[in-house]
């Protein structure tokens, strides 16, 4: 505590806020202790007067009868010690008793000083059986009153003083361990920072950071400690940068002085301030020699002096000005210049050119207009020949397009032709069943009319032929009604492969049509088709182009894909509907295609079959029916033994064509 105090005097003498702090402590506990003094004389004041006016009221309720009795008995002795009695009242000055006789007062006892100014006085009428017999004055003195306010606000003044005192150095010693120590402990920190020290951070003392409850103080402390940090990280910041700036400075340096490309630092009026040394290896000039002298005197022909300083002068940017200059052994060079403006603040400090040797390129470029100018006539000879060349081509290219679209057509009849065959591979069978049920119908019913000319019918025998004709008659229906199916249906496919008509069809009769068709090649190549497509699927497009695409899929997985192979033979159809649009997924698992075929599986007389039957134009005629007439698209994903897979995605109504 001893310490302390120390430390607070201390810092009192030395700190003028610590003064100021306790003169202004001191001052307002004096006028304090001042306005509570006067306050509190001014109530024992105002407590002794109401007490004496008390007095006086007590003898006006208790001594003026009896002082009236003895005037009117004319008791001088009684009304002596009656006076005596009220003298002995506090702070009673003066007391008198004066006789009315007649129409005047005679004074007749009295106590105490008389004066001729009193403090407090009254005069009370003296009255007896309603008659006034006297009168009684009564004066009282402050006198005792204003000794002992005085005495009382010596005491107090000597206790507020000490209080205040004691007080204010308490608060004095509060303050420098609230206040003044971390304020100087602060000035301390800020006296002492230093650059180089900027790690150590400012610790208020009794203060360990973090607090639970931070003060002012402390949050002081943390924005100095911010501050510093932030210092700091400004601080390296600026080291890196000025690190970086003077490695730039050397780079940029070691750019100018190393680099090809004359650079020349310009005054305002044009005059050489600094140049690189590759400006001076080609002026071959000393740099002293240099350094001072104009740039267009060096640099610039004597006709292009005065125009080029003329345009140098408006102090703008200029690009790639070609300027012809001499040097020292007379041989002409021609550079090309560039200049930038260099300003320091709103006044030009430097003009910046930047020189290229361009003397090889003017010459190169000179050789190439040369060689451009012989070049012309060899290629109007070549333009005319390739012109020639170009012709024979296009009529190449046309007969070559009109041999295809033969072969196209050519290969469409090879297609019809072979369903045309299948179809009446088919319809032999039934027919010739017909056939037979006919004629043995015939036989039967001429051995029938033998037997009436010749009146031999008999029950059994009427049975019999009942019997044999019932039976060749559901024979014979039965195969005339497949016979028709098979018509119909190669009549419907043919047709629509014939022809290109548009209209709604259903999409699983359709296929089931072509698969009914190709029934003869299937069967006769041991291969089965699932197909997998809802019954109700009814579609707006060319059923034609449909059935195309189906029989030629089919017929190439039947010559290609199954032959020779000994393996299961299955294909399988999916239609669906999805994301908009119809997708038919052909897949069969037959031998698979060619990886060589397999990119170009869709050009035209791209086949497996060169030279055996092979057109080479199935999968071309797909592509196109999918693509240009349907506006869909199709893909092939195949690998060896493994099948291949055909993708079709078509939109629900093709646009017309």
């Amino acid at each position: 505590m001893s310490g302390l105090f120390s430390k607070a005097i201390k810092a009192m003498r030395g700190n003028t806020l610590s003064y100021r702090l306790l003169a202004y402590i001191l001052l307002c506990s004096t006028a304090l202790a001042f306005l509570i003094t006067l306050l509190q004389l001014a109530w024992d004041y105002r407590k002794d007067v109401d007490l004496i006016e008390s007095s006086i009221t007590q003898i006006e309720a208790s001594f003026l009868q009896p002082i009236a009795a003895s005037l009117w008995n004319l008791d001088e002795e009684q009304v002596k010690v009656q006076l005596e009695g009220i003298m002995n009242l506090p702070n009673m000055q003066f007391v008198m008793v004066k006789e009315i006789l007649g129409h005047s007062e005679v004074p007749l006892l009295s106590q105490g000083a008389e004066r001729p100014h009193y403090d407090i006085s009254r005069e009370f009428s003296l009255t007896y059986q309603g008659e006034v017999v006297g009168k009684l004055f009564v004066a009282a003195s402050l006198d005792q009153v204003y000794h002992r306010l005085m005495e009382k606000s010596v005491l107090i003044l000597v206790s507020q003083t000490i209080k205040t005192l004691v007080v204010s150095f308490c608060i004095l010693l509060i303050i420098y361990y609230m206040v003044v120590r971390h304020i100087n402990r602060i000035v301390h920190f800020a006296e002492h920072f230093e650059l180089d020290r900027l790690g150590d951070p400012l610790e208020l003392e009794g203060r360990p950071l973090p607090r639970p409850k931070p003060d002012e103080f402390d949050s002081l402390a943390a924005a100095l400690n911010q501050m510093r940090t932030r210092l700091s990280d400004e601080f390296s910041a600026r080291q890196q940068a000025l690190e970086q700036l003077q490695q730039e400075r050397d780079f940029s340096a070691t750019l100018i002085n190393s680099s090809n490309v004359l650079i020349c630092c310009l005054e305002p009026d044009l005059s050489i301030a600094s140049i690189n040394p590759a400006a001076i290896l080609l002026t071959g000039y000393v740099q002293h020699e240099i350094l001072g002298q104009r740039w267009d005197d060096i640099f610039v022909n004597r006709q292009q002096r005065d125009q080029l300083a003329a345009s140098l002068q408006e102090h703008r940017p200029h690009e790639e000005i070609e300027v012809p200059m001499l040097d020292q052994q007379g041989h002409e060079l021609v550079l090309l210049w560039s200049f930038a403006p260099f300003y320091e603040g709103p006044d030009l400090k430097y003009l910046i050119g930047f020189g290229y040797d361009i003397t090889q390129i003017k010459q190169v470029e000179h050789e190439i207009i040369q060689l451009n100018e012989q070049l012309e006539a060899k290629v109007d000879e070549r333009t005319r020949s390739l012109s020639e060349s170009n012709s024979q081509l296009t009529r190449a290219y046309d007969e070559l397009k009109r041999t295809q679209q033969t072969l196209v057509e050519s290969e469409k009849m090879a297609s019809l032709g072979s369903l045309v065959a299948g179809v009446a591979h088919e319809i032999n069978t039934p027919i010739g069943i017909s056939v037979t049920a006919s004629s043995y119908l015939q036989e039967r019913v001429l051995d029938f009319k033998q037997h009436i000319e010749a009146k031999q019918l008999s029950r059994s025998y009427l049975n019999d032929f009942v019997s044999n004709l019932d039976e060749s008659m559901s024979l014979l229906q039965g195969n005339l009604r497949r016979a028709s199916e098979l018509i119909a249906s190669f009549k419907q496919v043919a047709v629509d492969q014939s022809s290109e008509a548009h209209y709604s069809f259903n999409v699983a009769a359709n296929l089931h049509q072509v698969v009914v068709s190709l029934g003869h090649r299937l069967r006769k190549a041991q291969c089965e088709v699932d197909i997998h497509c809802d019954p109700e699927l009814v579609i707006h497009s060319y059923p034609g182009s449909f059935a195309q695409i189906y029989s030629n899929l089919i017929l190439n997985s039947v010559n290609h894909a199954f032959e020779n192979w000994d393996r299961q033979k299955r294909i399988t159809i999916t239609v669906q509907v999805k994301d908009g649009e119809l997708e038919i997924d052909y897949h069969d698992n037959g031998r698979g295609i060619s990886p060589k075929i397999l990119p170009r599986l869709f050009e035209p007389f791209v086949t497996s079959k060169r030279g055996q039957g092979g057109s080479g134009l199935g999968t071309h005629i797909i592509y196109n029916l999918v693509v240009q007439l349907l506006r869909g698209r199709i893909s092939c994903h195949s690998e060896p033994d493994q099948g291949a897979q055909f993708l079709i995605r078509l939109p629900l109504e093709p646009l017309s064509v």
